[in-house]
């Protein structure tokens, strides 16, 4: 419990002081999320630990971009199959500035076909990830760690262009 409290708590004061939260004028911009099952990031990450029965790492770092507003979803469906952890991270002015987290078991991962993948590489503890320009249109960055598959993607269009290696930075934060 300790382990997660501190996890949590790295992770928001990281948001607190990298995200541009902005709370007039953005209550049905927030409540449109609210809305459809999100939620505030540590309440999702708390929902997530219990259902996976593990402690999910988050990434230290997150893209150079200037976010509005941050939130979290545990989509727990019938079954285990589609369950997933989803992390949605975007700037209510600058719609392109869009970045998502989304982490399942591995037993369920996403099965990249080779055309989607445009180039394999090593993280930093000797893992390997799929680095896709063309699964979505997002830069999207796959990789597995401690039993959970992680999938970082970032709109292709956004103000500052977020490169692969910005991607594999931010794979390599999470512990």
């Amino acid at each position: 419990m300790k382990k997660l409290f501190i996890t949590i708590f790295s992770f928001l004061l990281f948001l607190h002081i990298n995200v541009n939260f902005v709370n007039a004028a953005s209550n049905d911009f927030e409540k449109y999320y609210y809305d459809i099952g999100y939620k505030d990031i540590s309440n999702a990450l708390i929902e997530s630990n219990e259902l996976f029965k593990t402690n999910v790492a988050l990434p230290s770092q997150l893209p150079a971009l200037r976010f509005t507003h941050a939130f979290g979803k545990l989509n727990d469906l019938d079954g285990e199959e589609n369950d997933e952890l989803e992390f949605e991270f975007i700037n209510e002015k600058s719609p392109n500035n869009h970045y998502k987290i989304n982490i399942r078991p591995v037993a369920y991962k996403v099965i990249f076909e080779e055309k989607d993948i445009d180039q394999k590489v090593k993280l930093n503890d000797g893992s390997e990830a799929i680095f896709s320009k063309t699964f979505t249109d997002y830069n999207t960055l796959a990789f597995e760690k401690n039993g959970l598959q992680y999938i970082l993607s970032v709109d292709q269009k956004s103000d500052k262009k977020i490169s692969m290696k910005n991607l594999i930075a931010i794979a390599n934060s999470v512990r």
